[in-house]
């Protein structure tokens, strides 16, 4: 294994645990904390889209695209260390694990709540992120197979 592969594993997964790190700290703010972030990234994306967006559609939103970014660097992080196309059934089983988790976690914070929904919404995240990454790993197998084939030396 080269110095630049292993570097590469090591920074996926940093990637990863900061992405796990995010997701807890953000269930971890109490219900008025998370309510004043939902406004005000609510009034961000209003004055960048001139677009009105509901508090509910913005919170559901953030659960979706977290645990969809975890499972994306969870599956690339997977692959690159073990070169197994199965990653993103791992990646995505581990999302989903801590999605539960991570809901269990806000009945510890004051005025959050355990949501079985919240749960559906970021398994979708997660699966929608582990599929992306693979397709994105096969696109780049097919690409570096054709180069080999073609006598090319360089690597996408």
């Amino acid at each position: 294994m080269t110095v630049n592969r292993k570097v590469y594993i090591i920074i996926s997964y940093a990637l990863v645990l900061a992405a796990a790190v995010f997701i807890f700290l953000m269930s971890a703010a109490n219900g008025n904390s998370s309510s004043q972030m939902s406004n005000s990234l609510i009034l961000k994306i209003m004055e960048i889209t001139g677009l009105e967006f509901s508090h509910y559609f913005i919170r559901k939103a953030a659960h979706f695209c977290e645990f969809a970014l975890l499972s994306f660097l969870l599956t690339n992080a997977v692959f690159a260390s073990f070169k197994n196309k199965k990653a993103c059934v791992f990646a995505f089983t581990a999302s989903c694990v801590y999605a539960v988790t991570d809901e269990l976690h806000q009945l510890f914070s004051d005025g959050r709540a355990c949501s079985v929904k919240d749960m559906l919404i970021d398994s979708f995240g997660a699966l929608l992120g582990a599929v992306l990454c693979s397709l994105i790993i096969l696109i780049y197998i097919k690409i570096t197979e054709r180069n080999k084939e073609n006598g090319d030396t360089k690597t996408v």
